[in-house]
C-alpha cells in the first residue's frame, strides 16, 4: 500500500509547483509527422511533457508545429502564437529551418528569421531554447549530404551562444547514433527531407528534456567554420578557423585538438570553456580535398567526447571526379551506396538528384552507373 501513497504524494508535490509553460514552435517535425498513428498527441512535445513531469517538473508543453513551414512563414506566425500562449507560455522551444534548405532560402536569412522570433519571445518575457535541425536523409531531394544543414546548425549554435540562450542539439545527437536512418527515420519515398518515426520522437524529446534540465550528454560542437564545409575553390594557403562551443559543463581546453587530413596540427585554443577558437595557418599550400577534424571533450563526469571530421573543402584547382557523390576526394563504396538509393529515379521525382545523374539525361540509370564504375577506386 505504500506505493500508491508515495505516488499520490509525488503528484501532489508536482501539482503544488508553479507550472512552466513551454511553447514548442516549428514545422512538421515538431507537429509529429510520421509518428505512430495510434497516438492522439504526436511529436516530441507530449513526450517531453511526460518526461518533465516524471522528473518532478510541473510543465505543460503545447505543440505549435505546422507541417511544411519555413522560417519566413514562422516569423509571420510567431506573434499570433505568442499572444495566444501569453498567459501560460514561459519558454519558447524553437526548432525550424529544414524547409528553408529545401526552398533555397539562404542560411543567413534563416538565421535572421530565427533570431527575430527569439527576440519577439524575449520581449514578452519568455526564455528561448534554440534547437538544431536533425540530419537529412541520404536520399533527401535536397542537401542529401547535409552540407547546407551543417552550415545552418553551426549558425544556430553560434547565435544561441552569442545571445546567451540555451541550445538543444538533436543534430549532434542523431548524427552519432549508429544506423540512425534505418532505426529512427521514416523511409518512405514520399519524404523529401527526413522525419523521425515514433522511436525517433522519443529520442528528440529526451534531447529537449536534457537541455531543459541541464543534463550534459553532448560533447563540444562546432560553431562557425572557415572554410565552410563543402566549399570549393578555396585558396591553398589560407587559414583554417574552427569555433567550438559547449552548452553544458564547458570545454576541456587541454584536450582540444584540430586535425587536418587526420593529423593533429599545432594550434593554441583561444577563448574560455564555453567557446574556443582554433586557427591554423598551413606552413605549405594545401592541395586537393582537405578534411578538417576536431578532437575534444567536455568537463562533465564522465566526459562527453568528440573525435571526427567536422568539415571538408576543395582547394582551388581541384578536379572532383565524376562519381564522387559525397565529394570526399575518392570514388568508393560510400558513393556507390548513395548512387544505389537514387537508381531508377527520374527528374521531378522525390528520389531524383542531379548529383547522381552524371550524364544529365534526367534519369539515374545504367549509363550513370557505368560512369561511376569507370572512376571507382580513383582519387581526385
Amino acid at each position: 500500500m505504500r506505493r500508491p501513497l508515495f505516488l499520490l504524494a509525488f503528484l501532489v508535490a508536482v501539482s503544488a509547483q508553479a507550472q512552466t509553460g513551454y511553447i514548442a514552435f516549428g514545422d512538421s517535425i515538431t507537429a509529429g509527422v510520421y509518428d505512430d498513428d495510434l497516438r492522439t498527441e504526436k511529436g516530441y512535445p507530449p513526450r517531453l511533457e511526460a518526461l518533465l513531469l516524471s522528473a518532478g517538473i510541473n510543465a505543460a508543453v503545447d505543440n505549435y508545429g505546422i507541417g511544411g513551414e519555413d522560417t519566413t512563414q514562422g516569423l509571420a506566425r510567431i506573434n499570433a502564437v505568442l499572444a495566444e500562449a501569453a498567459i501560460s507560455g514561459d519558454v519558447l522551444i524553437l526548432m525550424e529551418g529544414t524547409n528553408d534548405i529545401s526552398r533555397g532560402i539562404p542560411v543567413e536569412a534563416t538565421r535572421f528569421n530565427l533570431n527575430q522570433m527569439a527576440e519577439r519571445a524575449e520581449s514578452r518575457g519568455l526564455t528561448v531554447i534554440h534547437a538544431t535541425t536533425i540530419p537529412r536523409l541520404p536520399d533527401a531531394k535536397f542537401d542529401s549530404e547535409n552540407v547546407t544543414n551543417t552550415w545552418l546548425n553551426q549558425n544556430i549554435r553560434d547565435m544561441a551562444g552569442r545571445r546567451g540562450r540555451k541550445l538543444a542539439d538533436p543534430y549532434e545527437v542523431f548524427s552519432t547514433i549508429p544506423d540512425v536512418f534505418n532505426r529512427y527515420y521514416y523511409l518512405g519515398k514520399d519524404d523529401p527531407v527526413g522525419h523521425p518515426i515514433a522511436a525517433g520522437y522519443d529520442i528528440l524529446a529526451q534531447v529537449f528534456s536534457d537541455a531543459i534540465r541541464s543534463v550534459d550528454k553532448v560533447p563540444p560542437v562546432t560553431g562557425l567554420v572557415a572554410p565552410a564545409h563543402g566549399a570549393k575553390e578555396v585558396p591553398a594557403s589560407g587559414p583554417i578557423t574552427v569555433e567550438v562551443w559547449d552548452f553544458g559543463t564547458g570545454i576541456d581546453l587541454a584536450a582540444t585538438t584540430l586535425k587536418i587530413n587526420g593529423v593533429a596540427v599545432p594550434v593554441t585554443p583561444t577563448g574560455d570553456t564555453k567557446k574556443v577558437v582554433l586557427t591554423y595557418q598551413p606552413p605549405a599550400p594545401l592541395v586537393g580535398i582537405v578534411a578538417v577534424g576536431l578532437s575534444s571533450r567536455d568537463l562533465a563526469t564522465p566526459a562527453n567526447t568528440v573525435d571526427r571530421e567536422v568539415g571538408r573543402f576543395a582547394v582551388v584547382g581541384t578536379r572532383i571526379l565524376t562519381g564522387d557523390i559525397d565529394q570526399d576526394g575518392r570514388v568508393d563504396g560510400a558513393d556507390l551506396l548513395r548512387f544505389a538509393r537514387r537508381f531508377g529515379s527520374r527528374l521531378g521525382e522525390t528520389l531524383y538528384s542531379p548529383s547522381a545523374d552524371f550524364n544529365t539525361d534526367g534519369i539515374v540509370d545504367g549509363q550513370d552507373l557505368a560512369v561511376l564504375a569507370s572512376n571507382f577506386g580513383k582519387s581526385s
